[in-house]
Formats: structure tokens, sequence, C-alpha cells
């Protein structure tokens, strides 16, 4: 089904905040609210259900009395001809078998009719729900804040979307139609025995409440049971998903055996507690049906007395043996419809920690698009931790005016690529805020600020699509000469015309067929493409040597021209074009200035500036302390003055 088919909707629930705990109920009411899209459908296969419900009990009653009806048959000590001439004479007794077997052919018609009415809405109603049901998630996985994608692994993700959604949909669909067939059934039959005798009918009632006690004992030791099966699932799919995306580490350290240990173990696990759930149902089943089979002699039984006073007829017999083979055939499919509330109740409680999940970047009901401007950016004492108590980034305070270009630097885990993901709300600051141009980035539309903050990471990523459509993945609608374009500023032009299709070469999974430099290269080129407002370069040239990186620097100079550039980098040669430079230690700002400022000041950026440009940071001529060693004395920790350090120098 295409979204044009349908409107594309998002759970009516999801975007609320989670609560932290759920009870069954209410678990139940909030799986039950999917069916709201598909409620014609449901009303409808419940029509027919209805209607083919009350044909069966009608056919069972015209068969009683279709029996009953020979019974009475009184021939006058006559044989008849033939039966086919007798049935169609114009006896008075023939007459009346004539008209009870033409309303019990027209009700098996209509049986039939209806059933397959019932089975095809049933299956249209099933099929749209698992379409809304899996448009929701998506859309929610991918609205979702980086947060919850730093807490759940990739697994238990695809787990959710698909075996979760499955189990949900599952229930949700038989519990509505099976749960009223029940109802039918049974309330159905009662009454067409009730009509012929209330001691049997309330036989036909007496395991019901017993049922119902044996049920919800069941139930409790069942979810735990489901539960423990689904975590071990989403463990073998976190395995599954890590190892074929990490399969060139395993076979570059030979660990083939050990991660094939580590699997079996995790089967072994799930084996022992699937094994625990199908010894609980395989104790539910019998007791269930012995307790089915215990009624049903039973109300036989009781028929057969009342037959021999004469209480009953012939055909009533018959009639309370299909009532019964009814009633209890339906009562034993609670059996197979708890199974599924137990797996759908727990499926459910994991689909709402998704669904419910609130964003890490919530937009206000005064959220409006990124006004016009050059590009500066404002951080106002901002301190963020991805655990509050545990801070990151430290009353960082700093202004960038539009155009320039600005280089990070610092020790590995000083909070350098924290920093630029606050810039498109990755994620919020506790305390502080961040403007771009004026304005606060929490009071601006994800969509606008988003397209005007491009990013190339350090971790690149391509996806399973054409060289031209990874590169124009920002503005998909761009192709041809802009595309080919940015590829020659990110130097990515000539090995992609290298390429068997040139830009209509299919990239593997991730950008496996390439290598590191290429992939880097074309994540450029796919920035470039944007022409954002903000730039952010996340160590983007790590993977590209140095000549390379030479040729992209010149490049970069024509598209830097009007944006705010951040560069994160580690190579001095990187850092020198910047206007402005940031060291970052510790998730604090130690200093500021320009490249040529900064070498004249003692700290980290001098140490790191000479051992990369000299080789040695003993030439300083004195012995520089260590970085562990400067971040202990509160003093190295102040910024110093630019101003102040020329006219120590001068001095």
């Amino acid at each position: 089904m295409s979204s044009s088919s349908a409107p594309a909707i998002e759970h009516p629930l999801a975007s609320a905040t989670a609560a932290p705990a759920i009870s069954n109920r209410r678990l139940l009411a909030w799986m039950f609210s999917f069916c709201k899209p598909v409620r014609w459908l449901a009303l409808t296969a419940c029509l027919y259900l209805v209607l083919w419900m009350g044909a069966e009990v009608l056919a069972v009653r015209q068969t009683a009395l279709a029996i009953n009806q020979v019974k009475a048959l009184d021939l006058g000590g006559r044989v008849p001809a033939g039966f086919f001439s007798w049935i169609c004479s114009s006896n008075t007794q023939a007459t009346q078998l004539r008209h009870v077997v033409a309303v019990l052919l027209a009700l098996a018609v209509s049986m039939a009719v209806l059933r397959y009415l019932r089975e095809t809405a049933n299956m249209r109603m099933s099929m749209q729900m698992v379409y809304y049901l899996r448009e929701a998630i998506y859309d929610k996985l991918q609205r979702v804040g980086f947060s919850f994608h730093d807490a759940l692994s990739s697994g238990q993700l695809i787990n959710r979307a698909l075996t979760d959604l499955q189990n949900v949909r599952a229930f949700v669909n038989s519990a509505m139609l099976m749960s009223l067939e029940i109802v039918l059934t049974v309330g159905g039959y009662i009454a067409l025995l009730m009509s012929r005798s209330p001691w049997v009918a309330a036989l036909a009632l007496a395991p019901v409440p017993i049922w119902t006690w044996y049920i919800l004992r069941f139930s409790r030791k069942m979810q735990p049971a489901l539960k423990a099966v689904m975590e071990s699932g989403d463990q073998a799919v976190s395995m599954l998903t890590e190892n074929i995306a990490g399969v060139h580490v395993v076979k570059a350290f030979a660990t083939e055996q050990y991660e094939i240990d580590k699997f079996n173990r995790n089967a072994d696990t799930y084996f022992g507690r699937v094994m625990r759930r199908i010894r609980l149902s395989a104790n539910f089943n019998p007791i269930i049906r012995g307790i089915a089979m215990a009624s049903h002699l039973t109300l036989f039984l009781a028929a057969g007395v009342l037959i021999i006073g004469g209480r009953l007829l012939p055909g009533d017999i018959l009639m309370l043996g299909a009532a019964m083979g009814a009633i209890l055939g339906r009562l034993q499919q609670v059996a197979p419809l708890n199974d599924q509330y137990q797996n759908a109740i727990v499926s459910a409680r994991r689909l709402h920690e998704v669904l419910m999940t609130a964003s890490t970047a919530p937009a206000t009901q005064q959220a409006r698009a990124l006004p016009p401007g050059p590009g500066t950016v404002r951080f106002e004492r901002v301190t963020f931790g991805y655990n509050p108590e545990n801070p990151v980034l430290h009353d960082v305070d700093f202004q960038v005016p539009g155009g320039s270009i600005v280089a990070i630097v610092g020790p590995t885990g000083a909070g350098k690529t924290t920093l630029v993901q606050l810039l498109a709300r990755f994620y919020d600051p506790q305390h502080g805020r961040i403007l771009i141009d004026g304005v606060d980035v929490r009071q601006v539309r994800l969509d606008s600020l988003r397209t005007q903050v491009a990013y190339v990471f350090q971790e690149t990523y391509l996806f399973s699509d054409s060289v031209e459509a990874n590169i124009a993945y920002g503005r998909p609608h761009i192709r041809g000469g802009e595309v080919e374009a940015a590829s020659r500023l990110s130097q990515a032009h000539d090995f992609v015309e290298s390429l068997p299709k040139g830009y209509g070469t299919v990239v593997g999974e991730r950008g496996s067929s390439l290598s590191g430099g290429q992939r880097q290269r074309l994540a450029i080129a796919r920035a470039i493409l944007s022409n954002p407002r903000v730039l952010v370069l996340d160590d983007a040239t790590a993977a590209i040597d140095p000549q390379t990186e030479d040729l992209i620097r010149r490049g970069m100079k024509f598209v830097m021209q009007g944006h705010t550039t951040f560069i994160v980098a580690h190579r001095i040669s990187t850092v020198k074009q910047a206007d402005m430079v940031l060291v970052l230690e510790d998730g604090r700002i130690t200093q500021k200035g320009t490249h040529e400022q900064l070498l004249r000041q003692p700290g980290h950026y001098r140490t790191i500036a000479y051992a990369q440009l000299h080789g040695d940071a003993d030439i300083l001529g004195e012995e520089q302390p260590s970085h562990m060693d400067r971040m202990r004395d509160s003093k190295q920790l102040e910024v110093p003055s630019p101003v102040a350090a020329e006219s120590d120098e001068q001095v």
C-alpha cells in the first residue's frame, strides 16, 4: 500500500510524554486505539460476523426442526411410491418438510457468503492495521532524539519494529473478532438451549467461572516468561546486526569461533526460556480441555435423562450436541487467545516505550522558521551532559561572527563533537542557550534549523543507492551539474568517474565498496550541495591523505565564503586557516584566539602545534606540563587574553 493511498498518520499517543509505568488495562486500551484508522473496516467485519453467527444458530435450530419433522411423519401405513415423488407431492407433511429444508439450504448459502465477506474484510483490516502500525513506528524512530538511539541498540529497535508489532497486530485483530465470536456463540447457543431447557443452559455455563480463574492465574506466570524470551530475541538480533556490520573486524582478528560461541551461548539461553514458556502452555491447555470435556459429558448425561423423561425431542439432542460442540469449541479458543494476549501485552509495553518516548528536542507551539542572516552563532554559558548529573560541557561561552571559520581542538573526550551537535539540537543543553542569528535554536522549527546546519561526521554513512543520490541526499531534487560541481570541490569527481557507471554507480551497504577516504569525500560533497548557513566538519579529513586534504581545503575556500564553518580537527594544517581557534579541555574552553596568537601562549594548543610542526614539543626550550597536570591546576584553566599575551611578548 503506498502512502498516497492512505493518509500518513502519527499514532495519537505517539507524541505524548511516556508515563513511568502503565497498567495492563491501560495498555490494552492503548493497543485497541490502533483500530481507529481502520474502524470502518472493523465495524464491517464485525457486522458480517454477527450475521454469520446468527445464520449458524438458526441453521442448528432448523436442523433440529427438520429431524423432529421427519420423526413426526404419519404415512398412514402406506409406503410412498418414491421419496422424490412423495416430497414433491401436495401432502401437508411433505410441504412442511420442503419448507424446513428450503430454509436450511438458504441459511447454508447465506453462511457461505457471509463467511467469505467476513474473511475478506478481516484480511483487509489486518493488512491496513499493519501498514498504519509500521508507519507510526517508523515515523517515531525517524523523529525520536539521539538519546533514545543511544540507549537502545539497533537489534532491539529492529525486533520491536517487526516482531513486537506483529504480536500486537495479531492480538488486536484476533481479540476483536474472536472475542466477539466467542460471546455471540455462547450467548446465541445458550439462548437456544434456554428455549428448550433452562437446566441444560445453566450446565453449559458452569465451566466459565472456572476457566476465568485459571486463565488469570496462568497470566501471572506467563508474562515474565514471555518478556524473558523477547529480551533474548533482542540480544540475538543485536548480535547478528553487529557481526554483519563488523564482519571485517571479526575476520581481521580471526575471532569467528569466539563470535560463534558467544552466539551459541545466547541461543542456549533463548532455547531455555522458550522451553519454559512452552512448558507453561503445555500445562495450561490440557486443564482447559479437561474442563471442557467434563462439561460436555455432564451435559449429555443431563440431556439423556431429559429425553427419557420425555422433556426433550430427538431433534433436541442433535441441537444440544451441535450447541455444546460450538460452545466448547469456542471456549477452547480462549487458550490461544490468552497466549496471544500474553505475547501482545509484553510486546505492547516495549512498543509503548518507543511510541511514547518524549522528544529530546521538543518543539514549542511558537516555533518558527530560522530567519535570514549571515550565520552568527552565540553560545551563552552552555552546560550539557548526557547524564545531567555528569556534565560533558561546562559553562561554554563564545560568539562567532557570520561567515567565520572556527576550529575546535582539544584532547580526545574533551567534548568537541558534543559541542557541535548542540547546534542542530541533536541534544538540548541543561543550562544556557544557543543562538543563530540572534534566535534561540529552541524557538526554531527542527526542519528549518537542520536544513541550515550541515554536518560531515567523523564516521561517514552512505546509503545503498547511487553515488549521485548519496551526494544529493539533503536536496534530492538536485541532479546533474550541481552534483558534479560539489563533487569536484570535494575532490571526489575523478574517482567517481572511474566507477563502472560513474555517478549512477550504486554503492554497497554503508558504502562498503568504497575506501574510507572516498566515502569521506562523498560526505563532504553532500554537505557542500546542501548549501547550509552553518557547516560543521567533524574531523572530516581524518581518513584523507595530506595531499588530497590540501586540494579539498583549497576547494572548500570557495564553499566557506559566506558560510559559518566549524572545523573539529587535530591537524594544525587544517586549523591554521581558521579565523578563531577554540581549545576545549575537559568540557571547558581554556584557550581562544587565532593560530598565531595561541602559538604565543603556553597551553595545549602550542604543545600540539610544535609537536606536529617540529616533531618535538621540547623545542620550546622548557618542559611542558601534561594535559592532565594542567587540568588539575585551576590557574591553567583561565583563558589568557590574546592582547595580554602579545604585550608579554613585546616586553
